[in-house]
């Protein structure tokens, strides 16, 4: 039986089909479902940005900006949004 688990099974069927048994689901299993969508949503996405020059090139500047120091921290951007508050500007 072990053998027959590991075989692979590829279907194709209507997309409103698909929707249709989608609609037959509980709705805990539609929730599992959204959620399983959208981890392999995310990794598409971060596919699509890793083959992006552009993306991958601000990633890398803003890596080395990083690296040397240049960047503003949690506690000063704080500091700096409360003595914008209290200013009559």
């Amino acid at each position: 039986m072990a053998e027959l688990q590991s075989k692979e099974l590829h279907l194709t069927l209507p997309f409103s089909t698909l929707t249709e048994l989608v609609g037959q689901l509980s709705p805990e299993d539609m929730w599992m479902l959204r959620e399983w969508l959208d981890e392999k949503l995310a990794e598409y996405e971060d596919e699509l940005m890793l083959r992006n020059p552009r993306i991958m090139a601000e990633i890398r500047e803003a890596q080395a900006e990083y690296e040397a120091g240049n960047y503003v921290s949690l506690e000063e951007l704080e500091m700096e949004m409360d003595l914008g508050e209290d200013s009559d500007v």
